[in-house]
């Protein structure tokens, strides 16, 4: 599996940091994990084609997360390089039925084209594949709904942790992952419910026993401290701070 971070920051405008986004690219599956403003267009910039999209899995419906949906889907309409027919399936939480049927009655024919399928499928707490990807997906702390994803390909195990605060069912969730994604919001001392900082990260990582922590979702606050010391008085594994454009082999 490779993971490209499209977007390592949060909605407040940073340089060089954009909302939510990573592309997963599997035997069998290219996955968009979350999608805020602006992702898609950093497909471009990362030398990535948005047309290979075939899943998307979105970890809660904020707008940092979910909001490149509509852009994806009109350029898909407009765009004459893309096959047709197609389909997207979208792995969400539940209530994401409502969210996506507001947004049709809202641009509608402006953005989906007879051409493409969209097979929605709400989750909760399941586990279930898309081709040799094994996909598993739990509830967190952030929103009444929140997911998290585990993504597993023979020996290779991915885990993300979407926005979240800490709780068991997040920590269970990604044991011994070989890659864990974590949110890391805000500096220690400046705690805010439903996200985390640096100290409760190493905290999370060394109860799961990850062999590789990956930080992101970076607010402006956090930037400008040493987030990676923080981290390594809990935990001893490799510790990786997430860029726009970073690549990594899982």
């Amino acid at each position: 599996m490779k993971l490209t971070i499209l977007g390592s920051g949060v909605l407040i405008p940073v340089a060089k940091r954009g909302n939510s986004g990573y592309f997963l690219q599997a035997s069998s599956q290219n996955i968009l994990l979350d999608g805020g403003s602006g992702t898609i267009r950093r497909m471009a910039d990362f030398g990535l084609d948005y047309r290979t999209i075939d899943t998307i899995c979105y970890s809660h419906m904020h707008p940092d997360h979910c909001f490149d949906l509509v852009p994806l889907l009109f350029a898909w309409k407009h765009d004459s390089l893309v096959e047709t027919p197609r389909s997207l399936k979208i792995i969400c939480p539940k209530g994401f039925t409502d969210y996506f049927n507001a947004l049709m009655d809202i641009y509608g024919d402006w953005v989906l084209g007879d051409h493409v399928s969209i097979d929605i499928m709400e989750m909760e707490r399941e586990k279930f594949a898309l081709g040799n990807l094994s996909i598993t997906s739990a509830k967190t702390e952030h929103t009444a709904h929140s997911l998290t994803y585990r993504f597993e390909e023979e020996q290779n195990s991915l885990f993300y942790s979407g926005d979240t605060d800490k709780c068991d069912e997040l920590v269970e969730s990604g044991k011994e992952a070989h890659t864990v994604i974590l949110e890391c919001s805000f500096p220690d001392g400046q705690k805010r419910d439903g996200h985390l900082t640096p100290t409760e990260c190493g905290e999370i990582a060394k109860a799961m026993a990850c062999q590789r922590l990956l930080l992101t979702h970076f607010y402006p606050e956090i930037l400008d401290t040493d987030i990676k010391s923080s981290v390594s008085n809990e935990f001893n594994g490799e510790i990786l701070l997430a860029f726009d454009g970073m690549e990594l082999e899982i």
